[in-house]
């Protein structure tokens, strides 16, 4: 199996370590109506219950050019992150093979291991769903490759049901350019 072109490649979940500390440490924000966020670039949008936090890092290290990750994150009872990493369109990114780094990277992150996984489409494109557990809770994530973009979208939750509010935020995800 040929060794990924980018090493670090997949969405950039650098951001998450940081935030799932701070996911213990919010208040909780019930009753909030649901709405749907259109992230500002217009390429997709998802449900939320209050405002996202916006986080953008760069990876300026690559030949091919930079790679830009905007990560959006919700926490109230639950956590709720979605995000896009567009690469440059001279790198090579076979289908399989990112989408298994990025599931891999995730789980690095955050020190999960992984408990399923299925492979599919999503709005025609190839997609990882899985869910992975650690001490930090269970997580359940999509992610979509599109071309050069990695959409994802990803709970975490500390209920051995996942909650309908998590299922309601997972099913949201919307690609609306591509």
């Amino acid at each position: 199996m040929n060794a990924p072109l980018f090493p670090r490649s997949g969405f950039k979940f650098g951001l998450l370590a940081p935030l799932l500390f701070a996911f213990t440490a919010v208040a909780q924000q019930d009753n909030l109506a649901w709405h749907t966020y259109a992230e500002p670039t217009g390429h997709f949008s998802f449900l939320v219950a209050a405002e996202p936090k916006r986080q953008t890092q760069k990876d300026e290290s690559h030949p091919e050019g930079p790679i830009v990750t905007d990560t959006y994150v919700v926490s109230q009872d639950n956590l709720y992150l979605a995000g896009l990493t567009q690469y440059p369109p001279a790198a090579e990114l076979p289908d399989e093979q990112e989408l298994t780094a990025d599931r891999d990277n995730f789980n690095k992150a955050v020190s999960a291991t992984l408990i399923s996984e299925e492979r599919s489409k999503y709005a025609g494109f190839p997609s990882v769903e899985f869910k992975s557990k650690s001490d930090k809770g269970i997580f359940h994530v999509l992610m979509v490759k599109a071309d050069h973009r990695v959409y994802s979208v990803a709970t975490v939750y500390h209920t051995s049901d996942e909650p309908a509010e998590c299922a309601r935020f997972m099913k949201s995800l919307k690609l609306i350019n591509p």
